[in-house]
């Protein structure tokens, strides 16, 4: 018996209320499903909802040895791979998924995260920006997007694109503290610190914010007030492990502030004490 799509749409539905009886139904369904690369994609797809991901990359495989021009198949095999570290493999899927469909932001986004754990920046900053121009709306592409054009320089294109992220995704208050700690870097005290603040309002413990806060206040002049951020900061961060990683942001700070001679003595008091602490 061949059997209709409507097998797998009741396994994908009974998996809603009852998971661990849709895979057992899925153990039947699975051997009727014909050897074609569209029921093949299909039962990848159910096998998905399942959260079988092994299962699935087994049937997208299958898909893609019996159609090499099946896109969807080659999205999921290679985004599987790439989470699971393949990223060669991974790689090679989602260059075929994203030459065959080049207006699909997903298929674009997915070779970009594939080239970002490979640590690859150029090609993931290509292949995010491609991801833009066709219309994604995932907030991780933008704010990914935010990392790879800070650590390449461009702190302004760095600066929208975290912006982009906030939009998208409001409730991510660690890229408040990213624009917010590119807005110090700029020069616009006033907009880093609204960021800074809107961090802490979604995210108490963000320590580094509110280290952040601090040196933007120091930076408008009002060293007392950043002294009692500092005093606060200090008091929830355990082992300040996160003041650490802040004085080492002061290198670059200082290189954008070099008429600020106080900075220097800010790092310094920072650090000296922050070894006294340690004793």
């Amino acid at each position: 018996m061949v059997p209709s799509y409507n097998d797998l749409d009741e396994v994908i539905a009974q998996a809603k209320s009852d998971l661990k009886g849709a895979r057992k139904a899925m153990r039947q369904v699975a051997p009727t499903v014909p050897d074609t690369a569209p029921a093949q994609t299909a039962l990848g797809l159910a096998y998905l909802t399942l959260e079988q991901p092994r299962d699935a990359a087994r049937a997208f495989k299958r898909a893609v040895e019996l159609d090499p021009e099946d896109a969807l198949a080659r999205y999921q095999l290679g985004a599987y791979q790439t989470d699971a570290g393949l990223l060669p493999q991974g790689e090679a899927n989602l260059r075929v998924a994203a030459a065959a469909e080049p207006e699909n932001a997903e298929y674009q986004a997915a070779l970009g995260f594939n080239f970002y754990k490979a640590n690859r920046q150029p090609e993931a900053i290509a292949a995010f920006e491609a991801a833009v121009a066709v219309g994604s709306e995932d907030d991780d592409v933008f704010a990914s997007l935010g990392y790879l054009y800070y650590f390449a320089g461009r702190l302004e294109e760095a600066r929208d694109a975290f912006g982009s992220a906030i939009e998208l995704n409001p409730e991510r208050g660690e890229v408040d503290n990213n624009r917010g700690y590119l807005n110090i870097l700029l020069g616009d005290l006033p907009a880093a610190k609204a960021d800074l603040e809107a961090c802490m309002q979604k995210d108490e413990s963000f320590h580094r914010a509110r280290y952040n806060l601090a040196l933007a206040t120091w930076l408008e002049g009002d060293h007392e007030a950043a002294e009692e951020l500092y005093k606060t900061a200090r008091q929830h961060d355990r082992g300040e492990e996160e003041l650490k990683q802040h004085l080492e942001d002061f290198t670059e700070v200082m290189a954008r502030y070099p008429q600020d001679e106080s900075l220097k003595d800010l790092k310094l008091q920072l650090a000296v004490s922050r070894k006294a602490g340690r004793r």
